[in-house]
């Protein structure tokens, strides 16, 4: 081979390279660029929908056509200091599950339950550790299952944690 091929083929070489570069950045871009968290506002009106009424019966096999009432929460109060905090957690009597229950301030975990039957619940709890004041994001996690251990579904409820002195 010659002088003269050789730097013909490093050329090659390198053009091909650049041009491999272009077009996967081309690729990353579109593909970037395409998962907005925005939803498609063009997309046609869903002619199958009806006016609501309210919630209608639905036939629910596994548990004689009930749902699973989960209690919200809008806010709690705890005090800095102190691992015994106030709180309302509880499995709703009309329920036919078990509730397994988890406190995350935060996305950590500070406190959870064993299984709670229906009609039973906690108006204080001990947290894994204490917590300083200033405001967090809580969440408690309840996890439902039968009584014979099957899984059933799950739900987190969010909410704001101040924790004052």
């Amino acid at each position: 081979m010659n002088i003269k091929n050789l730097k013909k083929e490093k050329i090659f070489i390198i053009l091909l390279a650049l041009l491999l570069i272009i077009a996967i950045s081309i690729v990353i871009y579109l593909l970037c660029s395409n998962s907005s968290t925005s939803p498609d506002l063009s997309l046609p009106t869903d002619n199958n929908a009806v006016q609501w009424e309210g919630n209608q019966s639905l036939n629910n096999p596994n548990n004689n056509g009930k749902g699973i009432a989960i209690p919200g929460i809008n806010s709690l109060v705890f005090r800095s200091g102190q691992t015994l905090q106030k709180v309302n957690f509880y499995n709703p009597s009309e329920n036919n599950c078990l509730f397994l229950m988890t406190l995350y301030i935060d996305d950590n975990i500070y406190w959870q339950s064993g299984f709670v039957e229906p009609g039973k619940g906690f108006y204080t709890i001990d947290l894994l550790q204490f917590v300083d004041v200033g405001e967090y994001q809580g969440a408690l996690k309840i996890q439902c299952y039968k009584p014979d251990g099957t899984t059933l579904n799950s739900a987190k409820v969010t909410f704001d944690l101040i924790v004052e002195e």
